[in-house]
């Protein structure tokens, strides 16, 4: 399975990028980074880990595609590669801020304990 979108990816890119990044610089470029997120799905790790590493591979997988090309890639590029690191934050943010669940006011009885002006029971007087 891995393979096959591999060899998706490479020819992607290859029809995307200048012509002269071809296929045989694309291929092995990307590919420990396919390796590597393969490995990983074979030991089930947790969805979001692999979303934040599958992000960082492609990300320097990109990287490597902009050493090796003769001439700067487009912008566009840049932001592809940014983009799925950027969607694992704001899906790290999301999920933090539904689990945090509503805040807990505190009970009216406290609020009028900071307001009286007579002494606890438990504080001396100096």
């Amino acid at each position: 399975m891995f393979f096959s979108l591999w060899l998706l990816a490479s020819m992607l890119l290859d029809a995307l990028t200048p012509p002269e990044l071809t296929f045989y610089m694309i291929g092995p470029a990307i590919a420990p980074a396919v390796i590597v997120a393969g490995f990983l799905y074979w030991l089930r790790i947790p969805p979001l880990d692999y979303a934040v590493v599958f992000g960082t591979l492609w990300m320097v997988s990109e990287m490597v595609l902009e050493m090796i090309t003769p001439k700067p890639l487009s912008s566009l590029m840049a932001i592809a590669a940014v983009a799925p690191l950027l969607l694992a934050g704001i899906l790290v943010n999301v999920r933090q801020w539904q689990q945090s669940g509503p805040r807990v006011q505190p009970p009216s009885a406290i609020k009028t304990l900071q307001n009286s002006s007579t002494v606890l029971p438990n504080r001396r007087p100096l």
